[in-house]
């Protein structure tokens, strides 16, 4: 049987574990918050065709505006989703990080 020093001793352990996965949650969830950033930054970036009759050019960019405005909606309808999970994330994350604290305290030291 062991005891209860061993028994704290493994729950320190575990909350170490746990904290490193939620951790892990939230930067992954933090990595693709900002990978969607990135795309709608990209569609800020308006194509210049060289070469184009005016009227040709100015079709092309109300085709691509169009567009552009669609997907934004998209990706801003995905980046509030990563948003929500990211604040999840952090949420669990730092419920982990008082649990290994705690854990720390009570635990004898060696």
């Amino acid at each position: 049987m062991s005891t209860d020093g061993e028994r704290l001793m493994r729950l320190r352990q575990m909350a170490g574990m746990v904290l490193d996965a939620r951790l892990q949650d939230l930067r992954r969830e933090r990595e693709a918050q900002e990978a969607i950033r990135q795309k709608i930054a990209a569609l800020n970036a308006v194509p210049v065709e060289d070469g184009l009759a005016l009227s040709a050019a100015a079709q092309a960019y109300l085709a691509y505006d169009g567009w552009a405005a669609r997907r934004r909606a998209e990706l801003n309808l995905q980046l509030a989703e990563r948003t929500a999970a990211c604040l999840q994330a952090e949420a669990e994350a730092r419920r982990a990080f008082g649990r290994k604290a705690v854990t720390d305290r009570i635990t004898p030291k060696p």
